[in-house]
């Protein structure tokens, strides 16, 4: 019996002759986090704290933000409903309202506000690029379920009020919180650094303080004097330069950092899905390699010579030339970015022996592998990974086959349903601009919104209308 190649990619390997597939699958381990030590870092330049403080390394190794994004990246359904979340949670954009209400009806009603109405919060927005905020705060709270933001005051004199002046992001995997201070029971303080996860101890971390993630508004109206503090009953600003808002949303049994329901994904079914498509790629490359038979007429030797004026005497420029021809041909059938291509080839028909005279023949040999190898199985890990993470398969054309589609309405009823959970999550992407709006003065009755998409039928002449009104957002 010939040997049977074994092809090995990666963490994947397909043994052709037992018809066997392997894969090294990761220790689930790295998504542990329950024992740690803390890390003492020395505040660098910038940050409101001068002391040491001791953060809580996030996962094993602190690595584990960045085992997350790798893995997100190795998959295509994972990154692609990522996207897909991001991009639904983003909604059409932020929309700034006021709260009026409806003297006929006695409704209360959203009133959108113009540039003009409200010149001072449409400038704060634009100051902030709070667009890119929303965005980048989408994908954080999708991927890690929290996010940071800064609120900065910038310099200011004493005895002045606050005001918020600018809204920074803080993205996730660049983002520490410190350990649970002994006296007041809160996590007090806030690390920045693009070292985390790979340096044991950064030396770039920005350190500052972090609001109580249970009421950030009440602190911070404390902190800068606006309300007494309901341990002295006095009111006193802190005069910091700026503090830190964490955004992360309730998790049962999490106290440092959320594990998102999602990540259930890097148990099971993950591998499995990443595993399929380097199968599908081995039994091509196995295919196309051998499953060919190729005649090349002997004239054609002497035709491609003569095109190229290769003398006949000259037999070592000859034997080259055959030589890359051959190699280009085994390249041309190798590969599975090769498979849908086409060949052209010449031919002449003998009239006297009534026959057709082929320069080259390709002739595929019948093989056990028909195409559809693991359909099934993808389509199955495709649904359970998509059912994990919240994402209806058909709405993004996930699951492969032709009778997978669904009608117009279903897809628009799913399309709203989506959106509808995705309300506690934008909640969170405008709470800094509450917290803005109180610091700032902006008045008790404006309303920042992330209005929906809301589609409708083609017969009314139009894909989509933009919602405005409070049943739509």
């Amino acid at each position: 019996m010939g040997r049977k190649n074994v092809f090995l990619m990666g963490d994947t390997a397909f043994l052709p002759g037992a018809k066997a597939a392997v894969v090294m699958t990761e220790d689930v381990g790295f998504l542990e986090d329950k024992k740690f030590t803390a890390t003492v870092i020395t505040p660098a330049k910038g940050s409101s704290v001068k002391k040491e403080v001791r953060f809580v390394p996030f996962g094993h190794q602190d690595k584990l933000p960045v085992r997350i994004m790798k893995k997100i990246a190795d998959n295509t359904i994972v990154g692609s409903n990522i996207e897909f979340k991001a991009n639904m949670a983003y909604g059409d954009g932020l929309m700034v309202c006021r709260r009026v209400k409806n003297p006929e009806t006695q409704k209360i009603e959203l009133e959108e506000l113009t540039p003009e109405e409200a010149p001072e919060i449409f400038q704060f927005i634009s100051d902030s690029n709070y667009l890119r905020v929303m965005s980048e705060l989408a994908n954080d709270l999708v991927v890690f379920s929290d996010s940071f933001v800064y609120l900065a005051f910038g310099k200011r004199k004493a005895g002045e009020k606050p005001k918020v002046v600018q809204i920074w992001h803080r993205e996730m995997c660049f983002s520490r919180i410190s350990e649970q201070d002994e006296k007041t029971k809160r996590i007090e303080y806030h690390g920045y650094s693009s070292q985390w996860g790979e340096e044991s101890f950064p030396d770039d971390v920005i350190v500052t303080r972090l609001l109580d993630r249970r009421s950030p508004l009440y602190d911070l109206k404390v902190r800068t004097g606006l309300v007494p503090d309901p341990e002295t009953g006095e009111k006193k600003d802190e005069e910091e330069n700026g503090y830190t808002l964490s955004l992360n949303m309730p998790v049962p049994g999490r106290f440092y950092y959320n594990r998102p329901y999602w990540w259930s994904i890097f148990l099971d079914w993950y591998e499995f899905s990443c595993a399929i498509p380097k199968f599908k790629k081995a039994l091509l490359k196995n295919q196309m390699v051998l499953k060919y038979h190729v005649s090349i007429n002997m004239k054609f030797w002497d035709k491609l010579y003569d095109s190229e004026g290769i003398p006949k005497d000259d037999k070592k420029k000859r034997n080259e030339r055959k030589n890359a021809f051959l190699q280009q041909l085994n390249d041309f059938l190798s590969g599975e970015e090769n498979a849908g291509k086409s060949f052209v080839s010449h031919f002449r028909y003998d009239q006297i022996n009534k026959y057709e005279e082929s320069d080259i023949i390709i002739k595929p040999l019948e093989s056990f592998i028909k195409g559809g190898e693991y359909i099934e199985d993808s389509e199955e890990a495709t649904n359970v990974i998509c059912n994990t993470m919240g994402v209806h398969p058909s709405l993004k054309g996930a699951s492969p086959g032709k009778s997978k589609n669904i009608n117009g309405t279903e897809a628009r009823e799913l399309f709203i349903i989506a959106q509808v959970l995705f309300k506690p999550l934008r909640d969170m992407m405008v709470l800094p601009l509450y917290l803005a709006r109180e610091i700032n003065g902006w008045g008790k009755d404006i309303e920042f919104v992330i209005p929906n998409i809301m589609l409708t039928t083609l017969d009314k002449n139009t894909g989509s209308e933009k919602s405005i009104g409070n049943e739509k957002v």
